[in-house]
């Protein structure tokens, strides 16, 4: 707006996660700035850069403000100083007199004498500084002038990854991608260098520019599992998904199908958001689903044209849609997806566009949309756990044939088993629900006690598909016959059988089902799961031989199901009458160091989950009468070590599904796992059978269940 400022900013560019020091200038308009004016530098809500402060120039965050002018300035940072997504803003509020036109404020982020000030941890094409101003102290704010604006880059390479198809045929050509990656899970766009690859001693070289390289027209001839590796990786530790060569195997394709843009609450745009899904998270279907009550119908267009741009049958599979972002108790989150193009938004209700409307389009609660697409079979609704959770009163099978189990928001098993718990018989699937402009590869944001942004603490999920064709309606129909899977964002690799019928499928029988499993991980199995409704059947590790000279501890779950969903786990676990001799901490993909020894028998802990599983396996030296204690400040309780040796506890701490679990570890693991298991215990009814398998670095896969109707 003319007349209310402009700024500069005295840098181009950042890295991030990393520290610097910089300052914007702001120059006033026309109009100057009256006493009880304000100016507000605000940052958008998924923005993880360090949090203000003003008082400690040798410490991460540390801003000071000063001017030539003759007044005072009273600094402040407020997390909830503007509107959605730009809550969290630096205010500076014009005291004993005033600023008159041309006269500047300096802003300088970081200090020379400190470590400076810490970038946000992921990279951003455009990295907006939002400043505006409320000129007359009206409590009104105007944006002003120019916009200061940066690019955030990834950093340096820490790990080399390659991504290859999880099935192929023998003989097939196929392409895979070798990514380098910083040590937040960015690509490392200033990397370029030579790396060699090998899959069964087929040597391929990666000319990697940018961090990226796509390797195309590989083939395997010998069926079977094949662990692609690196023969030089410039010194980076690296990781390859396996694949399965198999004529006869379902084909799998893995998808990201949730994620925000800048056009809502996320980073970045449409063009950079699907063209990262499929260049750089090397994905084979993705969508767009922004929060329908900030989609304007300009916005909602260019959706419309950007899916159609970047749908590419057989190579890149894109789905129009949106999210119906209802209250909770009008419906809450649900991803509505359209099989066409050129779809008319149906919104909950227009919060942040203007209330007003002409065409009558909103449809709330949710029953109403369900009303508006009766008889439709080409659309469809995921049910989800974002701030708001999916309200399973207005559950409607015709459009509703999967819940979404794990997001960039946490692992929400309690979701799905509410959903089992009412009778209803939906499959799995995972995504991100990025906000970051990384669909496919979205690691988790930075913590804050002191607020001001959304964070996330686990990396976002990926839904695999059995599918024989990369094409919409391929996908769209495994999807819903439920012939999908979720995974916490590795490409772990499941089939779960039934004779003749797979995961997703519903069928009788009169006898005890056989159920045939097959789990391929990118690491070591750490345990399986096999649950009937509930319950679980059975435990892979009560077949296995256990480690008796190593424990772990691990706790999970979510304080309450509504957005501040979070726990807090800080406190100690303490070994009496032993000591620790290794430690071990569960990183899920999270930032390492939220757990420490502090001395030879205690571990201070300082984590969070929303759903999801952290903890610790240490190695200990023990007596017949060594104890563990876990003191997390409101929940505590010991128990001896020798309880171990008979399973495993379970401490139930409340809230949603808080719990607190320990047991000896199985002795040895491997990265596949093939068991057959028999229900003899099957009760008569409609039985959901599904499989949860965890690996060692925490990251887990849930199947989508069979619904057997057992009759005998």
């Amino acid at each position: 707006m003319k007349g209310t400022g402009k700024a500069l900013i005295d840098i181009e560019k950042a890295t991030a996660g990393q520290p610097c020091v910089f300052t914007i200038t702001y120059e006033t308009g026309s109009y100057g700035i009256d006493d009880s004016g304000e100016i507000i530098i605000a940052r958008r809500d998924v923005c993880d850069s360090a949090i203000p402060q003003f008082d400690n120039p040798l410490a991460d965050g540390y801003v000071s403000v000063t001017s030539e002018s003759d007044v005072t300035l009273a600094v402040s940072y407020v997390p909830t100083r503007y509107i959605r997504p730009w809550k969290a803003a630096i205010s500076i509020r014009v005291r004993d007199g005033s600023l008159h036109p041309g006269e500047k404020v300096y802003i300088r982020f970081g200090d020379n004498r400190g470590p400076g000030y810490r970038m946000q941890t992921f990279p951003e094409a455009e990295h907006i500084f939002r400043v505006m101003v409320d000129c007359a102290g009206s409590g009104n704010f105007q944006d002003i002038e120019n916009t200061p604006v940066i690019v955030i880059t990834g950093g340096r390479a820490c790990m080399a990854e390659g991504c290859f198809p999880s099935t192929v045929k023998p003989g097939q050509k196929f392409n895979a991608l070798a990514r380098v990656l910083d040590c937040r899970g960015n690509i490392a766009d200033s990397f370029s260098g030579r790396m060699t690859m090998s899959i069964d001693g087929t040597i391929m070289d990666a000319d990697i520019m940018d961090g990226i390289c796509e390797i195309k027209n590989l083939q395997i001839d010998t069926p079977g599992t094949h662990r692609p590796s690196f023969i030089e990786s410039c010194g980076l530790p690296y990781s390859c998904n396996p694949i399965i060569c198999s004529s006869s195997h379902s084909n799998i394709l893995w998808g990201d199908m949730h994620g925000q843009t800048k056009e809502t609450v996320g980073t970045g745009n449409p063009d950079l958001y699907f063209t990262f899904a499929r260049d750089k998270a090397f994905l084979d279907f993705s969508a767009w689903q922004g929060n329908d009550f900030q989609v304007t119908d300009e916005t909602w267009k260019d959706i419309n044209e950007k899916v159609k741009k970047y749908n590419e049958p057989g190579k890149f599979v894109c789905f129009l849609g949106y999210e119906w972002s209802g209250t909770t108790p009008v419906g809450g989150d649900h991803n509505i997806y359209f099989l066409g193009d050129d779809e008319v938004i149906h919104r909950s209700y227009r919060w942040q566009i203007g209330m007003d409307e002409s065409d009558g389009s909103s449809r709330s609660p949710i029953s109403a949309l369900w009303e508006e697409f009766a008889g439709r079979k080409d659309v469809m609704a995921i049910p989800h756990v974002g701030g708001r959770y999916g309200n399973f009163d207005f559950y409607n099978p015709d459009f509703i044939p999967v819940v979404e189990i794990h997001s960039h928001h946490g692992s929400f098993e309690w979701f799905f088993r509410d959903a089992l718990a009412m009778g209803l018989k939906p499959g799995i699937i995972a995504a991100s629900d990025d906000h970051s402009c990384r669909p496919g590869l979205s690691f988790p944001t930075e913590v804050s006690s002191r607020g001001g942004f959304v964070s996330f603490d686990v990396k976002g999920g990926y839904t695999a598909v059995f599918a024989d064709e990369l094409t919409r309606e391929a996908i769209w129909n495994a999807i819903m016959a439920r012939h999908c899977y979720g995974t916490s964002g590795e490409r772990m690799i499941a089939s779960f059988n039934c004779g003749d019928y797979s995961m997703g499928d519903e069928f009788e029988t009169e006898s005890p089902p056989v159920l045939d499993i097959d789990i391929t991980g990118t690491d070591d199995i750490r345990d399986l799961y096999v649950m009937r409704n509930l319950e679980q059947v059975f435990r892979l590790n009560d077949t296995r031989p256990r480690d008796f000279t190593r424990v772990y501890i691990e706790w999970s779950g979510v304080r309450v199901k509504s957005r501040a969903k979070k726990n807090i786990w800080e406190g100690s676990i303490s070994v009496n009458n032993g000591s620790i001799k290794g430690l071990y901490e569960y990183n899920n993909q999270k930032r390492p160091g939220r757990c420490k020894m502090t001395s030879p028998g205690t571990v201070s802990i300082n984590s969070a989950t929303s759903g999801d599983t952290d903890g610790i396996e240490i190695e200990l030296e023990t007596n017949p009468g060594t104890t563990i204690t876990v003191d997390f400040g409101n929940i505590v309780f010991s128990f001896p070590v020798s309880e171990l040796a008979d399973g495993y506890i379970i401490h139930d701490c409340g809230g949603v599904n808080l719990e607190v679990r320990a047991g000896h570890p199985p002795l040895h693991t491997q990265k596949a796992v093939s068991l057959q298991f028999i229900d003899t215990n099957i009760q008569p009814g409609t039985n959901a059978y599904w499989v949860k398998a965890v690996q060692n670095d925490g990251h887990t896969l849930w199947t989508s269940p069979m619904y057997i109707n057992f009759s005998g």
